[in-house]
């Protein structure tokens, strides 16, 4: 596994672009990773695991500071997503605050039963 440091420029700073692919719109010779922590980390989730972003993000950042991005980042979208990231870092699916609860049969089944018994008594 690569290390952070392995990955240097000429003038001794990372190169965000050797880790993700994802940051077409940024002058990456502006954004410094530790500064710009937030906006990496929160991007690099939200986007998934395109060149295998999150083990990058594992070089360059604690586990433990990406779990609380995780868990409090309101910008990483999709059930899919969501799984695949609480999975690799050892969290549950509802702890992330956009994770949307999938409904079963039992209970849609007993919300259906619930709705026709508040019909039949209304009547």
């Amino acid at each position: 596994m690569r290390k952070a440091n392995s990955i240097v420029g000429k003038i001794g700073k990372i190169r965000l672009s050797d880790y993700f692919p994802i940051f077409w719109e940024v002058d990456l010779n502006e954004l410094d990773y530790k500064r710009d922590a937030d906006f990496v980390i929160s991007r690099v989730m939200d986007w998934g695991d395109c060149n295998n972003a999150w083990d990058n993000l594992e070089l360059l950042y604690p586990k433990d500071l990406i779990k609380i991005y995780c868990v409090h980042q309101a910008q990483i979208f999709g059930n899919e997503n969501i799984e695949r990231l609480a999975s690799k870092f050892g969290l549950k699916p509802e702890q992330f605050p956009r994770y949307v609860r999938k409904e079963t049969k039992i209970s849609r089944g007993l919300g259906m039963l619930t709705a026709l018994i508040k019909e039949i008594h209304r009547k």
